[in-house]
């Protein structure tokens, strides 16, 4: 389907680049794989959430320290049939993720109380739980 209208892609670059030149294909890859990243200020800071998300999903009963994650956006980009409610992302997501998990979440959503059918099933967490471990970085890295 094309491009613009009713429908938004988010995926790769690379995904609609063309290249004659298998050569040039795999330069511009490797130069955007090797080149373009976040900062390492980035880079530590989300290791040490990582971190101690993993902890906490320990602390919870997971001694691998496994956890999921949503990326809920409910502000920018968001179109209005995409806008559901938490008690049916509960229900999309019930079959797929064991009772009593460790969920990150990283989300826009101002109101907490709206992932209350989550947090009834689930141990949620957010990235205000864990302002320790992001340090004094440039609040702009991180919205």
């Amino acid at each position: 389907f094309p491009g613009g209208g009713k429908y938004l892609l988010l995926v790769h670059f690379y995904a609609f680049m063309f290249f004659e030149d298998y050569k040039q294909d795999l330069w511009t890859k490797r130069f955007v794989r090797d080149h373009l990243r976040y900062v390492d200020e980035i880079q530590c800071a989300a290791a040490r959430v990582v971190a101690a998300v993993r902890e906490k999903a320990r602390q919870h009963g997971n001694p691998e320290g496994l956890f999921d994650t949503f990326h809920i956006r409910r502000g920018d980009l968001q179109y209005k049939e995409a806008f559901i409610e938490a008690d049916e992302i509960m229900d999309n997501v019930r079959d797929l993720l064991e009772e009593g998990g460790t969920i990150f979440i990283a989300t826009d959503e101002k109101n907490m109380t709206y992932f209350d059918p989550l947090r009834e099933h689930y141990h949620l967490y957010f990235l205000n739980d864990f302002m320790d471990e992001v340090g004094t970085i440039n609040k702009n890295f991180y919205g």
